[in-house]
């Protein structure tokens, strides 16, 4: 008679997936591309990590080669970037502002570019001409204005016309820098990033420091979540805004089951040029209304218009409007609506050349990542 003992068998256990690998300053430096030298490869690499750190995202291989795909097609890792020409484009544009009022205009004009900042040596104009750099063009305009504002004759400003046109406010909005450093980040995000007590004049000379421009470029890429199956999109984001390539993807739903052909920009409402809502309708939220009309009479006007104020967050995702829509789409065209496409949005800047859009931006970030990706196989092996 034999005796068996009888054990009972402990429930089998999930194997642990091992996060993603975290890696090191030597490992981030062999991802640079060859244009990048010596000791600068492992200044860069710091920075980078820094940055994800800040944001508390783990340095993968696939997340540090996106970050490092961004600096490469914006500034081809130099910190503080030269613009050839730009010089001269700027002196078109404020040439052009200045034509608006005819010979008063170029007047005022010409009296600001012959004056100095207090304790220069050179003109405006010379310091135009001479610039070279962001970071030249940047202070320049900052001197402008402080000078406009300081020494001006009030009362000369305050008779004509030139006021509206070469006041404070409107020589800030010349500036051409409105994105900065080895990241191109929106200085407006940076300076909104930096917090209420920041000084915004601090926050634009950091953006011209290596890592200054890494960290808030770096939140501006990955400082949000989103649900798309490769970084393309977030690519497209960094250039047009946050979760624009979700929200063109549900303009091109919308304007498919309302027949209202509808620009795919990303942008449910009208923005002002601080990134502030503006009060009328945009054509996409009059689409979303005629929308709720056809399709879904249960959601209120009040509803959907409460609903769009979100669509610069993840939360917009779960709104009644935004479900409505793919689940009629789906039921309407058997189709499964896609989650995102690439907004179709035309760049205009004055440091740029020729027409780009986010498209071509985004896919040329794709494939400097590609070949960051490629890079960190052959390192691996």
């Amino acid at each position: 008679m034999f005796t068996v003992a009888c054990a009972s068998r402990a429930p089998a256990s999930i194997p642990d997936i091992p996060p993603p690998p975290r890696l090191s300053v030597a490992q981030v430096a062999r991802l640079l591309p060859a244009k990048v030298k010596g000791p600068e490869r492992e200044g860069w690499a710091r920075d980078v990590l820094a940055a994800l750190d800040a944001e508390a995202v783990l340095p993968s291989p696939p997340v540090v080669c996106q970050v490092l795909a961004v600096i490469d097609q914006e500034s081809g890792f130099q910190a503080d970037p030269a613009v050839p020409g730009l010089p001269k484009l700027v002196r078109q544009k404020l040439e052009a502002t200045a034509g608006k009022l005819g010979p008063l205009g170029r007047r005022v004009l010409d009296e600001v570019l012959a004056s100095k900042a207090k304790g220069a040596k050179r003109s405006f104009g010379a310091r135009l001409d001479a610039a070279r750099t962001e970071r030249d063009l940047d202070r320049l305009f900052r001197d402008m204005l402080a000078y406009y504002e300081e020494q001006y004759p009030a009362a000369y400003a305050a008779a004509d016309l030139a006021s509206s046109l070469f006041g404070p406010s409107s020589f800030a909005g010349q500036n051409p820098i409105t994105t900065a450093g080895s990241m191109q980040v929106s200085v407006l995000y940076a300076v909104n990033k930096a917090g209420p007590d920041a000084d915004p004049d601090a926050v634009r000379e950091s953006l011209y420091t290596r890592a200054g421009g890494v960290r808030y470029g770096t939140a501006r890429l990955m400082g949000f979540e989103a649900a798309y199956d490769e970084p393309l999109y977030r690519f497209a984001d960094y250039n047009s805004g946050v979760y624009s390539s979700r929200n063109a993807a549900l303009q091109s739903q919308v304007g498919r089951l309302t027949g209202i052909p509808l620009a795919t920009d990303g942008d449910l409402r009208l923005y002002d040029k601080q990134g502030e809502p503006r009060g009328d309708d945009s054509q996409s939220l009059k689409a979303l209304l005629v929308f709720r009309e056809r399709h879904a009479p249960d959601l209120s006007e009040r509803r959907v218009r409460k609903d769009v104020d979100q669509e610069k967050t993840a939360e917009f995702e779960t709104t009644d409007t935004y479900l409505a829509v793919k689940r009629v789409y789906a039921k309407q065209t058997g189709q499964p609506p896609v989650y995102a496409q690439l907004p179709q949005v035309t760049l205009k800047s004055v440091k740029l050349s020729g027409e780009k859009t986010t498209a071509w931006f985004a896919k040329s970030v794709d494939a400097r990542y590609q070949q960051c990706l490629t890079r960190h196989r052959q390192t691996a092996r």
